[in-house]
């Protein structure tokens, strides 16, 4: 990473040694980019797993809090929401973001590890989105927190698969190459980039009730696509980890602001519609 990337990157934490985003100011805003894209599908996914006014809801790696606040406004001023993160910076953006949205009343963030949680509370919701393939057993991550459930207590979670061969159509190599980058680096560190497609087995796996299981796909077309910033953003948090893997961006791009534009260029020049991350969802009761 040179020196240019670094002033516009920022620092990474080394709490994050196992997370290949990092966290940086440019990592939050591809975090709040990505849940503006993402809110419809985890909307969808809550909703159909049973959340309802009311509820108390725990929400696993909560980052920028956008997952604990949308869960917030389904279960209302009734109910509560405690999201619990191990990065005190972004939990502390949280906190500020909710205040700012008029949450703060029934939403609050706890900076803890997830194995070093406990608490004697008993939730009517375990909730996660894009949480369990950084976790080092993903069963035993559901399995542990099915435990902080009241009886039919709901385990919702919303997670990525990457493992979208041709996104474009007509293709456009410069955005399908940018795009294969992320599945690379995923496969690099060990981090499985298909893990939606792995929600059924490993609900199963952790002595839970089979989950029913829904797939959508973002569809990106013209030049207001969410979707450039997005994968520039990635890219560019994820450039370290890149190198760390012998892989840097596909020749002709350049990993500086100009990379959303560059990204639209190439797309708008193909008249290309893109397909991004394809989102599964998978919710079960627990008994």
């Amino acid at each position: 990473m040179n020196e240019h990337t670094l002033s516009a990157v920022g620092t990474t934490s080394d709490a994050h040694a196992d997370y290949p985003l990092g966290s940086s100011d440019l990592e939050h805003r591809r975090l709040m980019l990505q849940a503006r894209i993402l809110r419809p599908s985890t909307d969808r996914f809550l909703r159909l797993g049973g959340l309802r006014p009311g509820m108390s809801v725990l929400d696993l790696g909560s980052g920028m809090g956008d997952v604990s606040m949308l869960a917030a406004e389904i279960v209302g001023p009734r109910g509560r929401v405690l999201g619990i993160d191990r990065d005190p910076v972004t939990t502390d953006k949280a906190r500020r973001r909710a205040w700012h949205e008029g949450l703060d009343t029934n939403v609050e963030f706890e900076v803890t590890e997830l194995d070093d949680f406990d608490t004697a509370e008993r939730f009517d919701a375990v909730v996660g989105r894009y949480v369990l393939p950084y976790q080092k057993d993903h069963a035993a991550t559901l399995r542990r927190f099915a435990r902080f459930l009241r009886p039919g207590g709901i385990l919702a979670f919303h997670e990525f698969d990457f493992l979208v061969q041709n996104p474009t159509w007509p293709p456009c190599p410069l955005w399908d190459d940018s795009y294969q980058r992320l599945t690379k680096v995923y496969e690099a560190t060990g981090t499985p980039p298909d893990f939606g497609r792995r929600l059924y087995r490993t609900f199963l796996d952790a002595g839970l009730p089979g989950p029913t299981v829904e797939c959508q796909g973002p569809v990106g077309t013209g030049s207001d696509s969410p979707l450039f910033p997005w994968l520039a953003y990635s890219l560019r948090v994820l450039e370290p980890a890149l190198a760390k893997a012998g892989l840097s961006l596909p020749e002709g791009l350049v990993a500086d602001d100009t990379l959303p534009d560059q990204l639209e260029k190439a797309v708008l020049e193909q008249n290309s519609q893109i397909l991004a991350t394809l989102q599964y969802g998978a919710w079960t009761r627990v008994p």
